[in-house]
């Protein structure tokens, strides 16, 4: 990611023509771009803005330029929160790879393009459970059940019906009805008498297609919880370590079911 002049000048609120000078006082700690040639403009990195930060942070009406360098020699410049806070701002959140970029940039991962077929729609469906796990865990160790049950319900959800369409042959048109989608596997499951569902699988599913519809209960505030087959409105308690038994189980059930290769 490179700036202009006038990005960074804007940035660091001071004057182009101040800039273009710790351009050159500062050169040695600044990339090739930050001094171009005639005619070229000015490219700033943002190694180049963590310097001149330190600089501008340290500037005066009379510098002490040698006490600056010292400072820029030291490292001072490295671990600015100013630099850090202004990097966070403007960062985009899809950014292009890094050239250095390897395993030990642990908060760092690499989606689409050669990544894409790293991760199928049953892995997915995984991944959607294993996040509905790791909040419900964590609601428990931190007695915060009503701040993440619409997300836990949510990702729990999501992967149920992720998981029914990794292992059904490809639909024809998108849509969200788990009750669809479970008929069509029972059907499949019958014809090729493999297996037979048991009352619980069916319960789970039917149960979020009777409160979930649409996918959309968990999502939004105004949907509202009630049954859509009984329109019972009144409250309803959800034990979380039940259903994350109840996932677990679906879990293990689909993988099952997908070494089946029912899907032709």
């Amino acid at each position: 990611m490179n700036l202009g002049v006038g990005e960074i000048a804007r940035l660091l609120d001071v004057d182009r023509t101040l800039l273009k000078q710790w351009s050159f006082h500062f050169k040695e700690y600044l990339s090739s771009g930050a001094n171009p040639q005639k005619g070229t403009s000015r490219q700033f990195t943002l190694l180049d803005l963590q310097v001149l930060i330190y600089v501008c942070e340290y500037w005066e009406e009379q510098p002490d330029i040698e006490s600056i360098k010292i400072g820029l020699n030291c490292g001072n410049h490295i671990d600015s929160s100013i630099y850090k806070n202004m990097l966070t701002s403007l960062l985009p959140i899809f950014q292009e790879p890094y050239e250095n970029l390897d395993e030990t940039w642990k908060n760092v991962f690499l989606i689409g393009g050669m990544c894409e077929n790293l991760i199928d729609e049953f892995a997915l469906a995984e991944s959607f459970k294993l996040a509905g796990d790791i909040l419900l865990e964590s609601s428990l160790s931190n007695d915060e059940h009503c701040e993440i049950l619409y997300p836990i319900m949510y990702n729990y959800r999501h992967s149920v019906e992720l998981y029914l369409k990794a292992v059904l042959p490809a639909q024809k048109e998108k849509h969200h009805n788990l009750q669809i989608l479970f008929k069509e596997l029972n059907e499949i499951l019958k014809n090729k008498n493999v297996t037979v569902i048991p009352d619980w699988f069916k319960n789970l599913v039917y149960e979020f297609h009777d409160f979930d519809p649409n996918s959309t209960t968990f999502r939004f505030s105004e949907s509202g919880i009630f049954s859509k087959s009984t329109g019972n409105k009144g409250e309803f308690m959800i034990d979380l370590q039940h259903i994350k038994k109840l996932m677990s189980w679906f879990g293990q059930s689909l993988q099952r079911i997908r070494y089946l290769q029912i899907a032709p």
